[in-house]
Order: structure tokens, then C-alpha cells, then sequence
């Protein structure tokens, strides 16, 4: 029965007509291969554009972590009617210091300290004594000391803290 069988598909006479063969033909290929390679860019940029943004958000977590620390100081000032700490005296104190962040990255810190943050601008202790100051708004922000390119090179982090004087 087999025999039967062989003799029957591979003793056949040949046909006018072209058999097709099992496979992909080269233009199935080709396309298959044009949309894999646009697949794969558009999958590359969007990558790419994520390691951009991942950066920025790394660069912003380190100056909050910095901040943190800055508004610490800040708030462990005395700030009482008298003997208040110099350091809280109202101005705008540009580049105060450096900090450095966990990884390293250094950060210059400035600092504006209003005496009367509910008058347009800073007030200073020219016009608002510090003797009769019970109300300070804190501004401080963190510059990467290392200038970023792109879309980082002026990036600046801002935290804002009030302080009420103590009796």
C-alpha cells in the first residue's frame, strides 16, 4: 500500500502548470523586513526619548534630596523676638554655598528670605526691622554647579518655606 502510495505522488507525469512550493517569496520577505525595521526605530526613539526624561527626573530627585537638606537647616534657625539667628536676616543671598548630593553631583544653593511676603517685592530688614518680623517666607534653589546640555542646562529646583516666629 505505501508503494501504492509513493507511486502515485512522485510517478506522476510533468504538468504544463508551475507547482508552488512551500516557502515566502522574496517580496513577502521584503515587507516583512520593512516593517520590522520601522517597528524597530519607532520603538528606539521613543527609547531614547525615555532616557532623556529619565535623566532630567534623576537630576531633579538629587536637587529635592539637597533641598531636604536646606530647608532642615532653615528650619532649625531660631527665629524668636530676640536673638534670632543672623543667617534668617531678609535679603536675597545668591550662590550661599554648595552642597553635594548622594551621588556626588554638586549643587550651588541660593537663598531669598522675605520679611513681608504678603508686600510686592523682597523685603529686606531695611524695611521690615527684624525686631518686628513674625512672618518669613524662605525661597531656596539648587543649581547643578555642572551645567547640563539640551533641555537640563537651566535647570533650576525651587522650595519655598514659611516661618512663624516663636514667643
Amino acid at each position: 500500500m505505501v508503494a501504492q502510495l509513493k507511486n502515485r505522488f512522485f510517478n506522476q507525469p510533468p504538468s504544463n502548470k508551475i507547482r508552488r512550493i512551500d516557502g515566502f517569496t522574496i517580496i513577502e520577505v521584503l515587507i516583512a523586513a520593512t516593517i520590522m525595521i520601522i517597528l524597530c526605530v519607532g520603538v528606539l526613539s521613543v527609547f531614547s526619548y525615555v532616557t532623556k526624561i529619565n535623566r532630567g527626573e534623576n537630576l531633579r530627585a538629587q536637587a529635592l534630596s539637597v533641598l531636604q537638606q536646606e530647608v532642615e537647616r532653615y528650619r532649625s534657625l531660631k527665629f524668636v523676638p530676640i536673638g534670632s539667628s543672623s543667617e534668617l536676616n531678609g535679603g536675597d543671598y545668591p550662590n550661599i554655598r554648595t552642597r553635594p548630593s548622594a551621588d556626588g553631583r554638586v549643587f550651588n544653593i541660593s537663598v531669598t528670605i522675605d520679611n513681608a511676603p504678603y508686600t510686592a517685592g523682597i523685603q529686606t530688614s531695611s524695611n521690615v526691622p527684624e525686631a518686628t518680623c513674625k512672618f518669613k517666607e524662605i525661597t531656596i534653589t539648587a543649581v547643578p554647579q555642572v551645567a547640563e546640555t539640551g533641555w537640563l542646562a537651566n535647570l533650576r529646583t525651587n522650595v519655598t518655606i514659611q516661618r512663624v516666629r516663636s514667643n
